[in-house]
């Protein structure tokens, strides 16, 4: 047998072992196959046609990744994709060799028709270095993790070392963002490279209409100048503009967004056609999420058809406003919050929640970030006047609890649980108190999520509706 396939079934044995003891398998059994044939990535180039995909940026990578690989299954495509976001190299093997493992028979390894990959931005290169991909999706940068990644520039620095390892590779951009000109502007604006989209107008019904989410101070790669706006959506997105004459690229694709309570509808323009989607994802982050993947899908020829069964079809990736029914007629709902924008705008869609108690958990994993200083950037101020009771819960649970004090929470109102990162057993400990009609919403981080799914079987069994 091929020490190829052998490398498989040995992350295939791997994985099945953690998952008998209840561990997580989404970047161990990578580790093993690289160490036991380290050339295992690079031979995979064989073995997944294409389309292939990578996504990267600071937030929105797991949610666009979802959905385009849902587009793609819908043409009829076998898709490769590490759907629970391990977007570092251990991870990103691991999803490729159940994957491919998933399509042998007696031993002959059967191709997989294409890949979407998240990949983590300050890896991207490492990934690109022995993996070639026909589409690279840049969602946003944002200030995130700083103890890890440092400033926006320097991940930036390693996008653009990765785009030059897969120098045929196109890239699917988001204009809104100026701190990803100067990817565009180091090839040249390349237009035969570069493809970009954006939004050209946002429209709220009954939904908060201001962002909170706080913005760097943006300046112009050509003349150091800070950047203006014609119109500003949240952070730094929007339709910038300097004096010098730098502004957003011309747009390839572009959308009017109408922003509800419960879903979005995008209206697109694309070559001079004219589309209308809809998506139940909720915000206008989300909106973005949607324009990336319909912009990817239709730079693949993808048709129109086939992505709006992937949207009516798609289901949140886990922790992703993911949406679990209980027992007595209540729902859990989960949001990773990871860094002051994410957290400020999934904030903005709980403005007003009523009817609904809330968990936060807030980890320093290495996983999560160790500094967790963004917490008194985000918009925590949107909870001022929530009316039920907060419990705080995992190894930073007292500075949630400060933050929620500082922002006017009432603290009669807030719980707070010991330093732990067991947020599935405070989980379990809320749903008890919860009563019949009355929801539970969670806000947590990464490893926190981690937690919650290795639980969440245990949680559904003893809670979830029948």
């Amino acid at each position: 047998m091929p020490k190829f396939n052998k490398a498989l079934k040995l992350s295939h044995t791997v994985s099945k072992i953690l998952k008998i003891f209840n561990f997580e398998a989404t970047s161990f059994p990578g580790k093993i196959v690289q160490k036991f044939y380290p050339s295992f990535l690079k031979e995979c180039n064989r073995y997944i046609k294409h389309p292939r995909f990578a996504i990267t940026g600071t937030n929105g990578k797991t949610t666009t990744s979802g959905l385009l690989s849902e587009i793609l299954r819908q043409s009829g495509l076998y898709i490769i994709n590490n759907k629970l976001g391990a977007n570092m190299p251990n991870g990103i093997v691991t999803s490729i060799s159940e994957g491919l493992y998933s399509k042998m028979k007696d031993s002959k390894l059967i191709e997989a028709n294409g890949c979407v990959l998240e990949c983590d931005e300050a890896y991207f290169s490492v990934i690109t270095n022995k993996f070639n991909f026909d589409y690279l999706v840049i969602t946003n940068l944002f200030r995130d993790q700083l103890d890890r990644y440092g400033e926006m520039d320097i991940a930036r620095k390693k996008i653009i070392k990765g785009i030059e390892l897969n120098p045929d590779m196109k890239i699917i951009l988001n204009a809104d963002d100026p701190v990803l000109c100067e990817i565009s502007e180091h090839f040249n604006y390349n237009e035969d490279k570069f493809i970009y989209y954006g939004i050209t107008n946002v429209e709220y019904i009954d939904y908060e209409k201001t962002s909170k989410s706080p913005s760097e101070n943006i300046y112009c790669t050509k003349c150091n100048e800070r950047i203006s706006y014609n119109k500003r959506y949240y952070a730094q997105l929007g339709d910038w503009y300097c004096l010098c004459g730098n502004k957003r690229h011309n747009l390839d694709i572009s959308a009017n967004v109408i922003v509800y309570p419960d879903k979005n509808v995008l209206d697109i323009n694309y070559k001079g056609e004219k589309y209308t989607f809809k998506t139940d994802l909720t915000g206008l982050y989300n909106a973005y999420n949607a324009l990336s993947a319909i912009s990817s899908a239709l730079a693949a020829g993808i048709n129109k058809d086939n992505i709006e069964k992937a949207l009516d079809n798609y289901r949140p990736v886990f922790g992703r406003h993911q949406k679990i029914k209980l027992k007595g007629n209540r729902d859990l709902t989960i949001h990773l919050i990871k860094n002051p924008v994410g957290a400020s705008e999934v904030l903005r869609g709980l403005k007003g929640l009523k009817n609904s108690r809330m968990v936060i958990s807030i980890n320093d994993n290495y996983a999560d970030g160790k500094d967790v200083s963004w917490l008194w950037d985000a918009d925590f101020e949107a909870l001022k006047d929530f009316q039920n009771v907060i419990y705080t819960t995992g190894t930073r649970s007292y500075d949630a609890a400060l933050r929620l004090k500082h922002a006017g929470f009432n603290p009669i109102l807030l719980e707070v649980g010991d330093n732990t990162n067991k947020v599935a057993t405070a989980i379990e400990n809320s749903i008890e108190e919860l009563n019949d009609n009355e929801n539970l919403t969670i806000l947590v981080t990464y490893t926190g999520l981690l937690d919650i799914n290795k639980n969440m079987k245990k949680l559904i069994r003893k809670y979830g509706e029948d």
